[in-house]
Parts: structure tokens; C-alpha cells; sequence
């Protein structure tokens, strides 16, 4: 297939007849496109290997600090557990606000 500078549309039926008709052989893009990907090379960045690093690090992490759960617990179990409504509040609308639903 040849691409020419004709704007008949992407993908049209007609740009893709006209390749043909021309007589150009596909074999020879198809060459071409060989070579090209014999040079083609992946690189990573030293931000992509620091996040691959920091998902490694969040991968042994637990999800719940269960010292911290067993702590509430047995403050709810005494009735001593009393957080700050307004703290609560603030960390609720900072949560709503970072998300990113503000309707």
C-alpha cells in the first residue's frame, strides 16, 4: 500500500483502490516497514522505572493497618472513641473535592 499526499479521507474505499491500481507492489512498503521495525527500540523513561518501583513498594503493603482497626475497636468497645466532627468533615469535603465530582 503507498500513501499519497491525496486527501481522499482516511480509510476511504477509494484511497485504498487507488494504492493498487497504481501498480505499486506491496511488497515493498511491507520491506521497508520491516527494516523500520528492526530498528525500533523500547526505552524507559526514569520516571516509568521510578513508578514500577513504587508499585513494587505498594505491593507488600497491606491495604488495612490492622493495628490501627484493632485500636478503634477497642476504643468503640470502652466508649472512648470520639473523633472530631469537624476534622471529619474537612478530610470528607477534601476526599469530595480531590475526586473530582463537584456537582
Amino acid at each position: 500500500m503507498r500513501i499519497s499526499s491525496k486527501s481522499s479521507g482516511v480509510g476511504s474505499a477509494q484511497g485504498v483502490a487507488g494504492a493498487k491500481a497504481s501498480g505499486v507492489s506491496s511488497s515493498a512498503p511491507v520491506a521497508a516497514s520491516a527494516a523500520t521495525d528492526a530498528m525500533d527500540a523500547v526505552q524507559v523513561s526514569s520516571a516509568a522505572r521510578l513508578v514500577a518501583v513504587a508499585q513494587e513498594a505498594l505491593a507488600v503493603v497491606p491495604d488495612v493497618r490492622m493495628e490501627k482497626v484493632e485500636a478503634i475497636k477497642s476504643q468503640l468497645d470502652t466508649d472512648s472513641y470520639n473523633p472530631d466532627g469537624e476534622a471529619v468533615a474537612e478530610g470528607l469535603i477534601k476526599e469530595h473535592l480531590a475526586s473530582g465530582r463537584h456537582s
